[in-house]
């Protein structure tokens, strides 16, 4: 019996890990967003960086991060590329253009951020993120959920993080 190809078996187990994630999602934003990528992802290979289309979703824009994924010899670097409002308004560092191995430098608590994204890049799956901020924002939050899904060019070998974030901010005065 032939084993299936990569792509198709990385296909299947992203798409089973994104329909895992929606009874555990909170914030509607992250529900959106992952049906959305459910709606663009092929059945036999991961998604590209083409098959998303920002127009599609342009209530989520805000929420929005993408990263490049850079191989060198040595080791995996992320640069994030599209940083959205929401992001920008929520660090208290510049994030865009930059690689993270050096936002991670800047941000005591963030080393998650890296973490995160480079099990996607490992495994091709997705990773879904809630609860409580382990790193300083600009803004204190009660909770946050993120989830970052892998895009493949060829399929198989992520080349880009598409993530969403969510923030639940905490009101003056408030507390936990």
């Amino acid at each position: 019996m032939k084993a299936a190809p990569k792509s198709l078996v990385l296909a299947q187990r992203n798409i089973a890990t994104l329909q895992d994630f929606l009874p555990k999602v909170q914030q509607p934003g992250v529900m959106q967003f992952i049906h959305y990528l459910l709606s663009i992802h092929p059945a036999d290979r991961l998604p590209a960086r083409r098959h998303f289309d920002p127009l599609a979703i342009p209530g989520l824009l805000s929420g929005i991060a993408l990263v490049t994924v850079e191989r060198e010899t040595d080791r995996v670097r992320l640069r994030m590329k599209v940083v959205g409002q929401d992001l920008v308004d929520a660090a208290p560092v510049k994030l865009a253009h930059r690689y993270i191995d050096d936002v991670v430098l800047d941000l005591p608590g963030s080393d998650i951020i890296l973490r995160s994204r480079l099990q996607v890049v490992e495994t091709g799956c997705a990773y879904l993120r809630k609860g409580e901020p382990s790193m300083p924002f600009t803004y204190r939050m009660a909770a946050l959920e993120y989830v970052h899904c892998p895009l493949a060019e060829d399929g198989e070998t992520v080349d880009h993080i598409l993530s969403f974030f969510s923030y639940k901010r905490i009101a003056r005065g408030g507390s936990f």
